[in-house]
């Protein structure tokens, strides 16, 4: 069984809304600039949670950009 380990930060809301969440967190969940979050409300709280692009989605994405680029996958395999 996998155990969950806490990591508890105070984080500041800016005027505009927006929060910088600490490198600690973002290095620890592998986040960078422009990686989206969902954010849900439980109660009092707020729980964030990164959105990886799940296998189908990104299967979907490869096909439309080597379609674009005119690109087979024998193509893409061997250019690895």
């Amino acid at each position: 069984m996998e155990t969950t380990e806490l990591d508890a930060s105070e984080i500041e809301l800016r005027e505009r809304g927006q929060l910088t969440l600490p490198k600690s967190l973002r290095d620890a969940l592998h986040l960078e600039t422009g990686d989206a979050l969902r954010a849900v409300k439980i109660g009092n709280a707020i729980v964030l949670t990164p959105q990886r692009m799940d296998l189908d989605a990104l299967r979907k994405q490869m096909r439309k950009l080597m379609k674009q680029h005119g690109v087979s996958a024998e193509e893409l395999l061997r250019d690895l």
